[in-house]
């Protein structure tokens, strides 16, 4: 049996964006290189990647620009997408 990792950066009062869907001006403060260093780690350990559809199509906007180590593990881990209403993930994220 594998493990459901969970791996997000939120603010202590809860919050996990800005004003606007996908505004994280936090997350260039805390990241740094011991946390690259894990998130690469987990990223080599994955078998797929869980999200729900807002959240996977905020990642997928965001990393098929990206380049770099982590991009190219976000980009090559198969996805699970839990929705209710989107048809296919096909567009996003090569596999």
């Amino acid at each position: 049996m594998r493990k459901l990792i969970m791996w997000s950066i939120i603010t202590l009062d809860s919050y996990f964006e800005g004003k606007q869907n996908w505004d994280l001006p936090f997350h260039h403060v805390v990241w740094g290189q011991e946390l690259e260093k894990l998130n690469i780690e987990q990223l080599n350990s994955a078998d797929y990647l869980v999200f729900g559809r807002v959240t996977y199509g905020g990642m997928a906007a965001h990393w098929t620009k990206a380049e770099g180590e982590i991009a190219e593990l976000m980009n090559s881990i198969p996805k699970l997408v839990f929705s209710k209403t989107l048809k296919s993930a096909e567009r996003f994220f090569a596999s």
